[in-house]
């Protein structure tokens, strides 16, 4: 297990790559050197046909050419300035063929390999334009060329050994230091959670290829954050608001242990509330979802159906209350939002004008095109005064204290709304109206 984790290092991969490319550079070296004897054979036959040839051309003596040069046979090969062949000596079979390289051809930066053999025969330009070629099996030179690139080869194989332990010495003091600022934020990291929420990696002196990464964990690190402080605020809320239905359901059990029955009606209305105040906690909750809105911007709902199942929904209980809903429609109206959550928003505000409200409740929806689509649910009730409607959309506030609900309903309203791309507000106190506003949906792409 501890090989798996070490072979996935960066620093060990990098490592491997560096010494790789030390020993890439060390074969290019060796390939580099791989014709060297034949360059070196070469260069010293040139200066030595070039010496033999000295002053001589096409219409010199033949018998002046030496035999020998330096210990070993040479033979020759004359040829016109026009390529014709002119002569050759007796001990060659064939003519050699001619060619018209120079000493500064080898000695160009960029060639072919040449493979010379055991004979190099070398040409030499004469003065009256005609090219003398002069061969030799220069085997005592191949020889000790051999014997001196051998001995410097084993030299730097020897030198080899202690430049890569230097060189590998040096490598992993730079990859130490290189990714410190990496080790320093991986340990920040560690430190990250729900105690310090708020920490961060310091990107100011990362390496620039880890910083996408370092980037993408803080903005990761800031979604989890809202997402903990999310929790944290329903998690207490839901505490804060169930102790005093909770406190009263025990004392009411406490009360019906000591009197030997149970008030069941009465438990039964404290159970009720409890579930209605979990479940607009549990609704609350997802609405302020960070992911909440892109989902809903991603749905597409008819406002004109939504609104009528909602009015339709509540028929019942106007009618139990002996008071009249009054609606005005438009027909066919796309919106961006969840239709199920769009209708239950719409219902939370007629279940307010319902409970809270007065006389006739008149639902109007319009799309005029310029102004957007707007839904306005009034009632003939006193309303809300100005200076708390915008504070009637927060949570657990309520207009009288001792009044029935939650106080969660508007606030859930509010943000399903602006999830879905609107907003709510009251647009007067009194007659008490409630404008919703929505998002339309472009003709494409409805």
């Amino acid at each position: 297990m501890a090989a798996g984790m070490y072979s996935r290092s960066l620093e060990h991969r990098i490592l491997m790559s560096l010494l790789l490319v030390l020993l890439l550079g060390f074969g290019s070296l060796a390939l580099y050197l791989y014709d060297t004897r034949d360059e070196l054979r070469r260069g010293i036959m040139f200066m030595q046909a070039n010496e033999i040839a000295a002053g001589f051309t096409a219409a010199s003596d033949v018998s002046e050419l030496p035999s020998e040069y330096a210990g070993e046979t040479l033979s020759y090969t004359l040829y016109a300035a026009d390529g014709g062949l002119l002569w050759h000596s007796d001990n060659l079979q064939h003519p050699r063929r001619l060619r018209r390289a120079t000493l500064e051809d080898e000695l160009r930066v960029f060639r072919a390999t040449v493979r010379s053999g055991n004979v190099i025969n070398i040409p030499v330009a004469l003065e009256d334009g005609s090219v003398l070629m002069v061969a030799k099996n220069d085997a005592r030179e191949r020889e000790m060329v051999g014997a001196l690139l051998q001995t410097r080869m084993m030299r730097g194989l020897v030198m080899l050994v202690p430049f890569s332990l230097v060189a590998v010495c040096l490598i992993l003091w730079l990859l130490h230091w290189s990714l410190r600022p990496v080790r320093k934020a991986a340990q920040i990291a560690a430190d990250i959670g729900p105690h310090a929420s708020d920490r961060r990696i310091p990107l100011d002196r990362l390496p620039r290829e880890v910083l996408p990464l370092a980037r993408a964990a803080n903005n990761g690190l800031d979604r989890l954050a809202t997402a903990f402080e999310h929790e944290k605020r329903v998690v207490a809320d839901a505490a804060h608001e169930l102790r005093t239905p909770l406190t009263v359901l025990d004392l009411r059990l406490q009360k019906s242990r000591a009197e030997g029955k149970a008030d069941w009606p009465a438990i039964e209305r404290e159970m009720q509330q409890i579930r209605r105040l979990v479940d607009q906690l549990l609704a609350l909750a997802r609405q302020e979802h960070p992911q909440a809105g892109l989902q809903q911007a991603a749905l597409h709902c008819n406002l004109s159906r939504a609104t009528r199942e909602a009015a339709a929904s509540m028929v019942v209980l106007f009618e139990e209350k002996a008071r009249r809903i009054e609606v005005a429609i438009a027909d066919n109206v796309i919106v961006v939002g969840s239709g199920d959550l769009l209708r239950d928003a719409i219902s939370n505000v007629l279940e307010n004008a319902l409970f809270h409200g007065a006389g006739t409740v008149t639902v109007t929806l319009r799309d005029d095109g310029q102004a957007g689509v707007e839904l306005d649910i009034a009632d003939e009730g006193s309303g809300v005064p100005l200076d708390i409607q915008d504070a009637m959309f927060t949570r657990f506030r309520k207009g009288r204290q001792g009044s029935p609900g939650s106080g969660l309903g508007l606030a859930i309203v509010r943000q399903t709304l602006r999830n879905a791309g609107g907003d709510v507000y009251f647009a007067a106190a009194s007659p008490c109206i409630v404008r919703m506003r929505f998002q339309r949906v472009a003709a494409t792409m409805a």
